[in-house]
């Protein structure tokens, strides 16, 4: 896709100022494998487009940091939409050292962070700044966190269910690696189509898209929520489910562009209804 001039320049300032963050954390944490490029051929496509090579714009930057704050070991997934800093990063950390709950309240606390501290400038190193400074409250916030009130998938007899889910957008790596492995683990079926809106389809037994539900949410999102839920008879299971397994879907230029694919892809699997319901056609 090719931007016109005005766009173009205003991508250039922004996808500048990337680069120049990334070769300061690059300064910061030199050693090999600290960070981690998740497709060199993205930073190269960014490079090119900033020097007026091409006029394609460039997918997003996507990569790992593998690193150490005070005695925890951190890996932090960053994923820089094309007009970062203008808009806000995506960013999620992993920690071994932290439990389920602590990790997640580690997360939506820097999420909040970000958004009051970003202020259209470049921030990933006061987030690091931020975890630094931080961290070691949440190995003992989660004695003060209320149990999460059950979910009503899980007050019931099973039922089969089928989930439609809309994001703001659905681009990091790392949170597609979690929708997909998630899923398979237990052992349901649908698909995930990355972008801008993102949409997921899971359908499975109610406990278990429950389950997958409540991890996939405690990722720090910009807006995600369930549009349409579908509750069946368990016994009806063969009949009303459309998927063999769990997939990761795409569609040239994403169903911004390329709605028909997306209808022919839903047609294929008795969905028309849901497309013509989501997309307004």
């Amino acid at each position: 896709m090719e931007a016109d001039q005005s766009v173009k320049d205003t991508l250039i300032v922004n996808l500048t100022k990337q680069l120049s963050e990334l070769e300061l954390l690059k300064s910061m944490y030199p050693n090999q494998n600290e960070i981690i490029i998740t497709d060199n051929s993205v930073f190269e496509d960014i490079k090119q487009f900033v020097e007026n090579k091409s006029f394609n714009i460039p997918s997003h930057l996507d990569f790992i940091m593998k690193i150490h704050l005070n005695e925890y070991k951190l890996e932090i997934y960053v994923n820089l939409p094309t007009l970062y800093p203008d808009e806000e990063p995506d960013v999620y950390v992993r920690c071994n050292q932290l439990n389920r709950l602590q990790e997640t309240n580690l997360n939506s606390e820097l999420s909040t962070y970000i958004k009051i501290s970003h202020e259209n400038e470049v921030c990933l190193y006061t987030a690091i700044s931020w975890l630094q400074e931080n961290i070691d409250n949440f190995k003992v916030i989660s004695q003060n966190v209320p149990k999460p009130t059950p979910s009503v998938l899980d007050n019931k007899d099973a039922t089969f269910v089928r989930l439609w889910i809309f994001s703001h957008h659905i681009y990091s790596k790392y949170k597609r690696e979690q929708i997909i492995s998630r899923s398979k683990e237990l052992n349901l079926t649908g698909f995930c189509l990355p972008g801008k809106p993102g949409i997921i389809c899971i359908e499975g037994i109610d406990k278990d898209c429950s389950e997958w539900w409540k991890d996939i949410k405690s990722l720090n999102w910009k807006k995600i929520s369930i549009r349409k839920s579908e509750v069946f008879d368990i016994n009806k299971k063969a009949k009303n489910q459309q998927f063999k397994d769990f997939q990761e879907v795409s569609f040239q230029n994403h169903l911004s562009k390329n709605k028909h694919a997306f209808s022919k892809f839903m047609e294929e699997h008795n969905l028309s209804q849901e497309f013509g319901e989501f997309l307004g056609i």
